[in-house]
Parts: C-alpha cells; structure tokens; sequence
C-alpha cells in the first residue's frame, strides 16, 4: 500500500512540473510577440562596434584571445574520412593540427600556477595555463630558459619531435638537445626518455650519426665493438679460428690442415703472446664495460703490461670455451645476441606524422641499424642493459685478485663470495704463470758502473800508451802523445809522465803509491815471458796478418776449440782486426762467432792456408 502511494505522488510532482514547464514557455512566447517588447534596447538589430573599457583584474584573468577560441574550435571530428564518412582523430593528430595553427603564436600572460599530465597536450590545459604556455614557448624560443611547469617542458619537446615550428631537422635536432641538456628538473620523463628522443630523431630524419658520438649509448656501443674487434684479432692471431673448421681435412690443403693442427694443440698449450695494441684496447674496451674498474687502482698502474696479457689472454681462453661448449660466443654470453625487432619511433611521447616516413635504412654505428618498410620501423641491435655489465666485472676481479696474490701485492682482494667456475680458475692461473715464466725470460740485464774506477781506467790507459811508443813513434808524436796524455791525466787526476827519455821514468826504490801504480804496465811486463812462448813459428809467414793474428788463424786451421789469444787484448778485438784485413783481399768476412765459439768460414779456409803457410 505505501509503495503505490509513493508511486502516485511521483506521478503528481511529474505532472506539476510538466505544467510549470508548458506556462514558462507560453510566458515567453508572449513576450516575444509583444511589439512593444519588440522595440526594447534588447532586441535591437543595431551594430555596435568595439569599444575599450575598464575591466578588473579578474575579468582580463578570464579573457581569452580569439586565436585561442579558433584552435579550440578544431574538432576532434573529421569530416573527411574516407568513403564520406568521418573519423575521430587520435590525440596526437589533433595535438598536431592544434599545433601546427599555433605554431607562430606569441602571447604575454605569465603563468605562475602549476600543470601535472602524464601525456600533456593543449586540450589538458585551462585556458588560464593555455595562454601561460604560450607566453612561457616564446621566452624559449628567444633563447631564455625561463621556469615553468615539467608540463610546459614535455609539450614543448613534442612540439619539436612533431616539427611544428621547425624549418629544418638539422636545427630541430640542436634545439632538441640543447633543450633536453639545460633542463634542470627533478621530471624523470625528460631525463630517461631525453636521450631516446634525440638518437630517434637522428635516424628519423637520416642526420649525421656523429651527432650522437657523446651520448651513453654510442659510447657503451663503440666500447662494446672495441672489445669484440679485439677478441677477433687476438683469435685470428693465435690461429684459434682454424678450431672453428670441420675436422675432417680430407680435401683441404696440407697449409690448411697444418694451421688447424696448430690451433688444437693451442687448445691446453700456451698461447702466442698478445699484440701490445690488443691486449691494450681489449682491457681498456673491457674496462669501461665491466663493473669491476681494473684499471683505476695502484697495482694496475704497476703492472700494466702483465695484467693486460694475463686479462687478453683469459678472455680469448673464454671465449673459446664458450664456442666449444656453448656454439656462441664471450660477447653474445655477457652482452647477448644482435636481434633484429620492431620498434616505435619517439616512444612515450605525443607524435603525429602526416605521411609515412618512406622506406629507409640508417646505421648508427656497426652494432645498430634502423629499416623502415612501408611506414614500419625495426631495430637490429644487441638488446641489453647498456649499464656495467656484472658478469663481465666478476671475471676481472677474479682475475685482479689471483694476479695481486701472485705477485705478492701488499693490498689483496677479497673474495666477496662470487662463485668462480674451475674451468675459469684454472684459465687464470694456467695464464698467470705462462706470464710470470714469460717476464723472468725476458727480465732485463742489469749493469752497474761504478763511475769511481773510470778516473784509474783513463790514468792506465795513458800510461801503457806511452809504454808501448817505439822510439821513432816516440820522436814524431811527441807534441801529439804529450798534449793527448797531459789531457789524459788531467782527468784521471794524476800527473802526466815524462815524454822527454826513450823510456819512462824507473820506479824508486821505495816504489810509488799503490793508486799511482799502472797495473796495465806491471801485468804486460810481469806476461812478457808468457807471449814469447805464444809467438807464431818462423814457418808461419802470415801474410796481410800480423803474427799474433797469424797464430791466432794456425790454430783455427788446426781444429783448436780455444784458439791462443795475445795477452792485453780481447777476442772479439782481435776477430774484428781479422776481418778488418782480410777484408781488403776477399771482399769479406772470413770469421764469425757461433754457439760454440769463432768459426773460420769454410769457403775461405783454402786461401787462408795460403797466406798463412805461403
């Protein structure tokens, strides 16, 4: 019963505002065909023009110019679809439409107040914050970058990448980076996807790659190509490309089955040693890749050509296991695979493109390249976080590690709980002492001279030279040999000996200072007796040869494996004399030195019998 009395009184209220309806609109119907109302000010059909008048400050806070009304009367209805029906436009394709009308726009209403969208565009704004950003666009087209809303920022950006306002791509790229690069704000939009936008409008627009030669991303890439191009060379270099082949060698050249054999036994035995410039550009490339910086501490910069042939010849050692056990490779395992897959062109961003971009292939750099085929883009690249590589950093610190303790470095590594596979283990320590036998090889010789002998040196030689005149050498080279030995025994520090006699000065009977005393002199006279008895024998006639250089050959026609050699004067001297002679009459040498000692050659054994015995 309630709910049918309910009922009926609704049906009365219907009523009843049904007829207060019907008498409001006969009351207006009266009005207006009243001729007396007809002739009010408020029905005028006059024309007033403009006229200026005061308005207060929150009446021109809502004015709105008509150049703002025009763009928002551009519908997001198209009248013009195909096949006479219309279509509704995307926002992005409306955002361009409003844009491009607007593109020359200025305004002069400041904007103080704030403006948060995730995808801004000029239908998310007030008109209060529409006119603000047009104010604030053409502050940042006269080159101020004045404060506003990120808002502000990321419809400015899409204004750009969209090319409204834009007359050349080569200017737009310039204002898109030096935007995205002054931009100080904490908008984590304009920061990640910044960079993106740039390298997408590059390819877009087919600019320049060296554009992009700073950004992180070229960066990581060239680095990433670097390192791969090293690991090639040192491969191709240590012949281990040859492990790759069929080993099946039937058909092939012996040169071809010959490098393979050689390849394999390089497969557990030492490797060639790197080139300096691989194994260089290897660590540097895997350095800036890896998470572990190698290169940054003490005993890197003591040790950098170990640690550089110990880290080349790990990774090749890797490298090769990967392609053993796994079929791909050390780069494709840290880094992954080069793909090839769809991409999207300025993605997260508001764009409209009024054609489709027209087929096109751009490569950035050797491990990038775009392909657009009827308006469809794809990106051949290896896919992968472009960050330090974590992997690639536990191999260097491992490495690192077990060099320090083998070089017993003060300041060790610890281990900070990776687990190192053995295989790789032991890689590292096979090359660790492959390097350190390889550096005691090739230690260099170490020679000290004690410069406190040199003054005594100079005083005997001096000496012994004045001993040994002849006296018709002594008469004619007296100016000479006195001026020389005076010279001599200035900067021996001793003084020079008498030249005036035929011979030196005798000792006194108390003898001189033993450091005034010529050792040279004493042994040559003490050894007198001894060369007597070495002298050639009278048959020998020596020929261009001296007699001891006569004696000297004798014993090499003999067959003696110690050949007599005069006292005071060495071997090698006396070959080099020999040479020297026998130069003028065969052209040539006729002694060398061999593992086992001075050889006569053969070819001039017969003429130096000759000379010898006449």
């Amino acid at each position: 019963m309630d709910d049918k009395r309910i009922k009926q009184a609704r049906f009365a209220d219907v009523a009843a505002r049904s007829q207060r309806v019907e008498r409001a609109r006969a009351l207006i119907d009266q009005i207006v065909s009243d001729q007396k109302a007809r002739g009010n000010s408020h029905f005028s059909s006059n024309v007033y023009q403009d006229e200026s008048l005061l308005k207060t400050g929150r009446q021109m806070a809502s004015y709105l110019p008509d150049r703002y009304r025009e763009m928002r009367a551009i519908s997001r209805w198209d009248e013009s679809g195909t096949g006479g029906r219309g279509r509704w436009l995307s926002e992005a394709e409306l955002f361009w439409r409003q844009g491009t009308f607007m593109a020359d726009f200025e305004d002069d209403c400041p904007y103080h107040g704030n403006f948060k969208s995730y995808y801004p565009t000029y239908n998310a704004m007030s008109d209060r914050q529409l006119r603000g950003y047009f104010t604030w666009r053409s502050r940042i087209r006269a080159g101020e970058l004045a404060e506003a809303p990120d808002a502000f920022a990321l419809v400015y950006i899409y204004e750009v990448l969209c090319g409204i306002g834009v007359d050349d791509p080569l200017r737009g790229f310039e204002t898109l980076k030096w935007f995205c690069d002054a931009w100080d704000s904490e908008e984590k939009d304009i920061k990640r996807h910044g960079l993106t936008w740039q390298q997408d409008y590059v390819v877009y627009h087919d600019l320049d790659p060296k554009l992009l030669a700073q950004t992180p991303s070229m960066e990581f890439e060239a680095s990433l190509y670097a390192f791969a191009r090293a690991l090639a060379s040192y491969r191709k270099g240590a012949g281990l490309d040859e492990m790759d082949e069929p080993s099946d060698t039937v058909g092939t050249t012996a040169e071809a089955a010959t490098r393979m054999t050689t390849a394999r036994k390089r497969k557990s035995g030492p490797l060639p040693r790197p080139d300096a410039d691989v194994a260089s550009t290897m660590l540097d490339a895997a350095a800036r890749l890896s998470a572990h910086r190698i290169d940054t501490d003490e005993f890197y910069r003591e040790h950098q050509d170990d640690m550089r042939a110990v880290t080349a010849s790990v990774l090749v050692r890797l490298d090769q296991h990967h392609r053993s056990t796994r079929g791909t490779t050390l780069v494709e395992v840290l880094f992954g695979k080069r793909i090839e897959m769809s991409y999207t062109m300025f993605a997260s961003a508001v764009f409209f493109e009024e054609r489709a971009h027209a087929d096109a292939h751009v490569t950035l750099n050797p491990l990038r390249s775009y392909r657009c085929t009827k308006g469809l883009w794809t990106c051949d690249r290896v896919h992968c976080d472009q960050g330090r590589n974590i992997k690639l950093g536990n191999i260097l610190r491992e490495i690192d590690r077990r060099m320090r303790i083998a070089w017993e470095w003060p300041r060790l590594l610890d281990e900070d709980g990776t687990k190192t596979p053995k295989y790789l283990q032991k890689m590292i320590d096979t090359e660790i002492k492959n390097q350190l036998e390889w550096s005691r090889a090739h230690q260099p010789v170490r020679i000290d001279i004690d410069l406190s002998k040199l003054s005594g040196i100079r005083s005997a030689a001096a000496q012994t030279r004045e001993a040994l005149l002849i006296e018709e050498e002594r008469g004619d080279a007296t100016a000479s040999g006195s001026a020389l030995l005076e010279s001599a025994a200035s900067v021996a520090g001793v003084d020079a000996p008498s030249t005036t006699g035929s011979r030196p000065a005798p000792p006194q009977a108390s003898g001189p200072a033993p450091s005034q005393e010529p050792p040279n002199f004493a042994k040559h006279v003490d050894e007198e007796p001894r060369a007597a008895a070495t002298r050639p024998p009278a048959t020998l006639q020596g020929g261009p040869f001296t007699p001891e250089q006569a004696s000297y050959l004798a014993d090499l026609l003999a067959g003696s494996a110690s050949p007599r050699v005069p006292a005071g004067i060495s071997e090698d001297m006396l070959v080099d004399a020999i040479n020297d002679a026998a130069f003028d009459l065969v052209r040539d040498t006729i002694l060398e030195f061999t593992a086992g000692g001075v050889h006569l050659i053969d070819d001039y054994r017969e003429d130096v019998e000759g000379y010898i015995n006449g």
